[in-house]
């Protein structure tokens, strides 16, 4: 069938240039997929969907680390040598076991402006010179957001102090700047690491504090022994203070799941909450009334570190909204 002579077929190329610039950028916010593959119709359209493409990073294997290490370091690309650093907003690193931090370095050291930063990685003692404290990525970064473990610092910088000055003496060159803006901060413990809790007043802005663990015996051990060290230096702007525990079976805690949370959460400070996997979570309500005691005692979050991008934000609003029930129940 063909179209009356009066009619004229629609040509998205008649749109006013920047009415078609925002058709793009639209689509390619919705899904990263899509933003992808439209950035291959032209360089102009490249030009507009890759500062979206590239703001939120995820690095769930090697190969996507290779890839994107490889477009961020080449001397041949298209893009300014500010274009990652301008642009990229997040960078998650969600295999803790995965291989070449010093490429994890590399991409960090050009995306220095991200304000929200997970590293939950494992570093082998060997690898010193790429810890916090001796490579020079961590020190040009300032997030508001972080998740991170305390295996990446130098026994040297496991402490909060990123200012000198105050009553407590420090040498400049011990400082951490990478905590100064710092607004969510989840320390998560793979192995058995010592952390200077006396240095938390310093972060007098903190209002949301995570100690967290990877699955195994140890980590979590060492997650709740942290959080009791840390409850006398919890500072007076703190909302909560989450204990969360790993996504794991029974065999891997030394105690009960329910003893642990009933022997380390409200009673202990009215600002702690645990939070717990969504799987244990269902699990427990699936036990009928021998379950229901977990709605009033814990959060729940993602079962794997690849879900934790598009949740943080929902954990941490139930977390502070569960103590802030608790504290209107008491009014």
């Amino acid at each position: 069938m063909t179209l009356p002579s009066a009619v004229h077929p629609f040509r998205f190329g008649d749109l006013p240039p920047d009415l078609v610039r925002t058709v793009f950028e639209t689509s390619a916010e919705a899904s990263d997929h899509f933003a992808s593959s439209i950035s291959c119709l032209s360089k102009e359209v490249k030009l507009w969907v890759e500062p979206i493409l590239y703001r939120h990073i995820r690095i769930n294997d090697p190969r996507t680390l290779s890839l994107l290490h490889r477009t961020i370091t080449s001397e041949i690309s298209s893009k300014s040598t500010s274009f990652f650093r301008t642009h990229v907003r997040s960078i998650y690193v969600v295999n803790r076991w995965i291989e070449g931090l010093i490429q994890v370095l590399d991409i960090l050291s050009a995306c220095s402006s991200v304000t929200r930063l997970g590293t939950i990685i494992f570093i082998p003692p060997h690898l010193d010179a790429w810890r916090a404290g001796k490579h020079d990525a961590w020190k040009g970064l300032r997030p508001t957001r972080i998740s991170i473990n305390p295996c990446l610092f130098t026994p040297t910088h496991r402490h909060f102090r990123f200012t000198a000055g105050g009553t407590e003496p420090a040498s400049t060159c011990n400082l951490n700047p990478l905590f100064t803006n710092v607004t969510h901060l989840e320390i998560s413990w793979i192995a058995v690491t010592v952390w200077s809790w006396p240095s938390l007043p310093l972060l007098t802005s903190l209002p949301h504090l995570c100690i967290a663990a990877t699955p195994g015996i140890e980590p979590v051990d060492c997650a709740v022994r942290n959080l009791r060290e840390a409850l006398p230096w919890l500072p007076p702007a703190l909302v909560v203070c989450v204990l969360a525990l790993p996504h794991v079976t029974g065999f891997y805690y030394r105690n009960d799941v329910k003893q642990i949370v009933l022997e380390n959460g409200w009673r202990l400070d009215p600002r702690v909450v645990v939070a717990v996997p969504n799987e244990y979570y269902k699990r427990e309500l699936m036990k009928g009334s021998d379950g229901v005691w977990i709605k009033g005692e814990v959060v729940y979050r993602w079962d794997d570190e690849r879900d934790r991008p598009g949740n943080e934000d929902a954990f941490w609003e139930d977390a502070a909204s569960m103590v802030q029930r608790r504290k209107d129940a008491n009014v």
